[in-house]
């Protein structure tokens, strides 16, 4: 009975080994994502640059705010993207809180333009806020044109309510671009 016993702890041996490299090696890997008790991973830029998506009338993007779209219409090949809003923060009176659950504030729309003439009406975009109401946007010209070489602003003023909302531009009757932001009054 010796004999077996003594074959099967180099087996045994041998698994428990085999167990315990398996496990080193598994959690060696473990070391950069998680430090320490209580560590949580760290999103990281990615190290390749996205393609910038491209909307046309057979493709409708949804997008940060902040990111740029391709728009290939009919008439032109432009580049849109919108920033903000710039919130005007209300100051409270001294030693009060704030309070505020909207503020004035402008999104801002640049267009550049790859090819072709193209005028931007700002009539062409809708605000919605988070409980899909409109946003009363006020534009500081009726429209603006861009082409090749003369790149194009807009700003949309309104006020805006602390939460979710999305600007979208249907320049052919329909929406074609969405940008999606979080208005943060605090």
């Amino acid at each position: 009975m010796r004999h077996r016993s003594n074959a099967r702890r180099p087996a045994a041996l041998a698994r428990t080994v085999a167990a315990g490299t398996l496990v080193l090696v598994a959690t060696a890997g473990c070391a950069d994502a998680a430090p320490g008790a209580g560590s949580y991973p760290v999103a990281t830029p990615q190290t390749q640059v996205l393609a910038t998506p491209t909307a046309s009338a057979g493709g409708y993007q949804l997008v940060a705010a902040g990111d740029p779209v391709r728009v290939v219409l009919p008439d032109a090949d432009v580049t849109a993207q919108v920033s903000g809003p710039d919130v005007e923060v209300p100051t409270p009176a001294p030693g009060q809180p704030l309070s505020a659950v909207s503020a004035p504030g402008v999104l801002t729309v640049t267009f550049t333009a790859t090819s072709g003439h193209l005028d931007v009406a700002a009539a062409g975009f809708l605000g919605l806020d988070e409980k899909q109401d409109p946003e009363a946007l006020t534009a500081d010209a009726p429209s603006v044109t861009v082409e090749p070489g003369h790149p194009a602003t807009l700003h949309l003023s309104s006020t805006f309510a602390t939460g979710h909302t999305t600007l979208t531009w249907q320049p052919l009757g329909t929406p074609l671009v969405t940008w999606d932001f979080v208005v943060e009054i605090d």
